[in-house]
């Protein structure tokens, strides 16, 4: 494997075989942990942490692990860990298939763009949600229909309890009411064309409001102006091509929507801190692949 690539790993590379959309596994870690190197996944995770300590890394966002936390990865994210000796919990791996079972309710707020993605809990409320895991636990090996289907209502009510607790976490994430909504499928439409289009009348057009509305909407729910957050969508694609691949930074560049190398570098600086070629390089250092 090239030594700059991540790679992105299916539940059958973690588990050495493929599952049917959900899969649920505890998690103990002895010694040094395999995913130390970063990486991609092509499905949801959601990992609960009962006793641990360490490092997670998500998207560049550093979380100290401790105990009683709930992480939540979407696919394409970049994510490592660094967990210590005895770091015990579960790891629940959802297909996009699963995920989307729901997505005619209200959104799992955890699995949306630029939001943080660890959750701390109660002991308590740990407890409560791991009896929830329990019976996902027992009903997965059953291959009848009817337990199926009620494993999938396990499923949804223990992610909507997660969902209660993080927006009680985090408030300013609840997308249940329509600006929020609209700010929603802004980020929507970043994923979708943040390598195309830069400019926010784009987006206010495709939203069908005003740039001046969206700014204001960004203002309020993002705390920035729209046009920072398509900047910081392309910024943090960047960060992912520079420790992913082996493209030089003036093809990054180019990729992204730059012509101008000297511009590029100065807009990463800005909203990264450091320079292409400096983020590459500490990164290297913080994440030696084995």
């Amino acid at each position: 494997m090239n030594k700059d690539s991540i790679p992105v790993l299916s539940v059958g590379n973690i588990l050495g075989e493929e599952t049917l959309g959900i899969t649920l596994f505890r998690h103990s870690v002895k010694g040094r942990n395999a995913f130390e190197q970063p990486h991609k996944h092509d499905f949801y995770l959601v990992f609960f942490v009962e006793k641990g300590s360490g490092i997670h890394n998500v998207d560049f966002t550093k979380y100290i692990v401790d105990d009683y936390q709930v992480y939540f990865v979407r696919p394409g994210q970049v994510h490592n860990w660094l967990l210590n000796e005895n770091t015990i919990g579960f790891q629940l791996m959802l297909s996009s298939e699963i995920v989307n079972v729901f997505s005619g309710l209200t959104a799992l707020s955890y699995f949306e763009q630029n939001v943080p993605s660890c959750l701390t809990l109660t002991e308590n409320r740990f407890e409560e949600l791991k009896n929830h895991l329990h019976d996902i636990e027992l009903a997965i090996p059953e291959n009848d229909l009817l337990t199926k289907e009620i494993t999938l209502l396990h499923l949804h009510l223990l992610l909507k309890l997660l969902q209660k607790e993080y927006l009680i976490q985090f408030p300013e994430h609840d997308s249940s009411t329509k600006p929020e909504k609209i700010i929603k499928q802004f980020n929507f439409l970043i994923d979708r064309f943040f390598n195309e289009e830069s400019s926010v009348h784009f987006y206010a057009d495709k939203l069908n409001i005003t740039p001046n509305y969206l700014n204001i909407l960004s203002q309020r729910y993002l705390k920035i102006p729209a046009s920072d957050v398509i900047k910081q969508r392309t910024i943090l694609e960047a960060k992912r091509l520079l420790t992913s691949t082996d493209l030089s930074i003036k093809e990054i560049a180019y990729m992204l929507g730059f012509n101008d190398n000297t511009y590029f570098s100065k807009v990463f600086k800005k909203y990264a801190g450091k320079t292409p070629g400096d983020f590459k390089e500490s990164y290297k250092f913080y994440h030696p692949y084995p």
